[in-house]
């Protein structure tokens, strides 16, 4: 329990460190990354074995997409309905998808082709909203504190209850946007509409990286591997993929949609 319960202040602190050395965007990518989902994963495998993670690993996959269509929706209508009704209907289209993903087969390969296939057209639609590049970080000193109560909580919940759930219930609801949802919503109640952008947008990236993390776990655990070494190479895959398509997407889709926007002004 106390490992637990220190997991999620140490993230969060590293996070708030990214958002401040390198903004929103790099900061919305590590949330959208298995963060919370990740920790979860892990003791799942360690309390209820690894036949059970490694399927709750085919719901996480699935829950990748779901993210990306939360931070997706979330930014489509947060300049039309506001803050609250915004994150209402974010979060009702995640649960809707959710238990859509229930109804598909419980593969590794249609799992991962599914979410990546999402996930890069949910990526590059983004592309066609107006995007500014000078964001600036966000310095509530109480957004911290919240995340770190609602975080920790959620991982003692999910893990707690993965017993009574099953592997897919378990698997999808540890990608529950916890992270994103605060923050996004800190964002936009600050005024600060691009940092907003950037955070969900770079959730969207981040799960891309997800999928790759998930689909490394579901198909090692299964097989002749210690737990911490089937997590550990599914972190350095997980981060290995999301650096190299963070930097092709920053460089070649955000410089050009900055271009697009200076050509536009008068």
């Amino acid at each position: 329990m106390f490992v637990k319960l220190m997991v999620a202040p140490l993230l969060l602190v590293f996070i708030a460190y990214a958002q401040k050395k390198f903004g929103s965007f790099i900061s919305g990518i590590i949330p959208g990354l298995p963060i919370t989902s990740g920790p979860i994963s892990y003791f799942i495998a360690v309390e209820q074995g690894k036949l059970f993670a490694a399927n709750s690993a085919v719901g996480a996959l699935y829950g990748m997409s779901g993210i990306g269509l939360f931070c997706f929706t979330y930014l489509a209508t947060a300049h039309k309905f506001g803050i609250v009704k915004s994150l209402l209907i974010a979060l009702s289209c995640w649960c809707l998808f959710s238990v859509f993903t229930l109804l598909l087969p419980v593969s590794i390969l249609l799992a991962c082709l599914f979410s990546l296939c999402v996930l890069l057209v949910l990526t590059f639609a983004t592309t066609k909203i107006k995007l500014l590049v000078d964001a600036q970080p966000l310095n509530s000193k109480w957004e911290l504190p919240i995340k770190i109560v609602l975080v920790s909580s959620f991982i003692v919940l999910i893990t707690f209850l993965s017993a009574h759930l099953g592997a897919a219930w378990s698997g999808l609801l540890s990608t529950f946007p916890v992270i994103l949802a605060v923050m996004g919503s800190i964002a936009y109640a600050s005024n600060k509409k691009e940092s907003a952008f950037k955070l969900l947008n770079g959730g969207i990236i981040g799960s891309l990286g997800g999928c790759i993390f998930f689909a490394t776990i579901a198909w090692l655990l299964p097989h002749d591997f210690l737990i911490w070494q089937v997590y550990a190479i599914a972190s350095v895959n997980c981060m290995l993929f999301t650096l190299l398509f963070s930097h092709f997407f920053n460089h070649k889709y955000i410089k050009q949609s900055t271009y697009n926007n200076a050509q536009a002004l008068p």
